[in-house]
């Protein structure tokens, strides 16, 4: 069963390409990195397709198969100076029965664009200004907030390294979907550590009742609030290549209920850290973080990963990770484990295909085993194309 879905997956990756207009070569597809270099004239194009396939050992959990076609526009703004980015994308509709119903964290290209139905669509998901302001950095507009907190050289992109959400950014930290906010930041210099400040909507595109554009202006519904979050990033050459350490705290202002039942709402905050770098031609990640357990189902994180580079076309990661479980949540609830080993291939410059292999424990904090057993394995195949 799996093999067909195999064959099918890669027909309609081969469909798409067909019907793909020309865009420009780009060596890294994603929305942390498409940028345009400060003395281009003219727009910059770069455009991707992921598609997935993944097979549980849970024959309750049907297979699934999913596309993600991506292209990100760059453009100068003459005159005024800055940069202006566009994000546009789409996905396929998630089975409702399939792998992403059960294993939230199994694959973070599932489902980023959807309606209210939970039916796959084509969305601009970022459309933001760019400029420099002096040693300050100014991105104002629709953001992605996890673009710019908790990032990491080795273990942040769900296109080209692992799959599982839990190892692309930390599970304690309440992120929006893309929302309308503004970032601030400057680099590292010296012991001068790097500032990014975050500020945006609590609820997202994808977080409003009917996942439309007005929803995002609408900041002063019942209920909601507003995303804050600020980091601290220190360049450590001793660490070797991508040597780092980022520390941040953030809070969701959003009216949230307690886990316990008690009467009221309060907000949701947490702090975490980051800690990366290389070591024998192997690059390192650490992760830690800590959120709200009166409100919060995930307490605490932390995680491991490692990513090597192995000859000219391959590349191996292994993570894993912990989610500790609020002990609000009661009996049947226990903590996370999630684990994931990848390599990617690169058939040739625009072309990579990358089996997966995860392990999940508990997942979604559920130990009772009645909707998924209680220790699953997942197997995957991620094909992308970019240009």
């Amino acid at each position: 069963m799996a093999t067909q879905h195999y064959l099918k997956f890669i027909t309609s990756v081969l469909a798409a390409l067909a019907m793909l207009p020309g865009a420009a070569m780009a060596d890294q597809i994603s929305t942390e990195h498409a940028e345009a270099e400060a003395d281009v004239k003219g727009p910059v194009i770069s455009a991707s397709v992921i598609g997935t396939v993944q097979t549980s050992s849970d024959s309750r959990v049907d297979d699934e198969a999913a596309l993600r076609p991506e292209v990100f526009v760059t453009l100068p703004v003459p005159g005024v100076g800055g940069e202006l980015h566009v994000h546009v994308e789409a996905t396929t509709t998630p089975r409702s029965n399939g792998i992403s119903a059960f294993y939230g964290n199994s694959n973070a290209n599932v489902g980023t664009a959807t309606n209210s139905r939970g039916h796959g669509r084509l969305q601009v998901s970022e459309f933001y200004y760019e400029f420099e302001g002096g040693p300050v950095t100014f991105n104002v507009g629709l953001l992605d907030t996890t673009a710019y907190l908790d990032t990491s050289a080795f273990a942040n992109d769900e296109r080209t390294q692992f799959m599982n959400g839990s190892l692309v950014h930390n599970t304690t930290i309440e992120f929006p979907d893309y929302t309308l906010g503004m970032v601030a930041s400057t680099e590292a210099q010296g012991y001068v550590p790097g500032v990014t400040l975050v500020l945006g909507g609590s609820s997202g595109l994808g977080d409003n009742p009917g996942q439309t554009y007005p929803e995002l202006f609408d900041m002063r519904s019942s209920g909601k609030g507003f995303f804050a979050g600020g980091e601290l990033g220190w360049t450590i050459d001793a660490l070797g290549e991508e040597g780092a350490a980022r520390a941040g705290v953030w809070t969701n202002t959003a009216d949230h209920a307690y886990l316990s039942g008690a009467a009221g709402t309060t907000h949701n905050s947490g702090f975490y850290g980051v800690l990366e770098g290389t070591a024998l031609g192997t690059g390192w990640n650490l992760r830690a973080g800590m959120a709200d357990a009166d409100v919060s189902a995930a307490d605490w994180f932390v995680g491991a990963a490692v990513q090597r580079q192995i000859g000219e076309s391959l590349v191996a990661g292994l993570g894993v990770t912990e989610t500790g479980a609020s002990n609000d949540l009661g009996a049947g609830f226990s903590d996370t484990t999630e684990a994931e080993v990848y390599v990617k291939y690169d058939v040739i410059p625009m072309l990579s295909l990358t089996p997966s292999i995860q392990w999940v424990r508990n997942p979604g904090f559920d130990d009772t085993e009645t909707v998924v057993d209680q220790d699953n394995w997942i197997f995957g195949l991620r094909v992308g194309v970019e240009m």
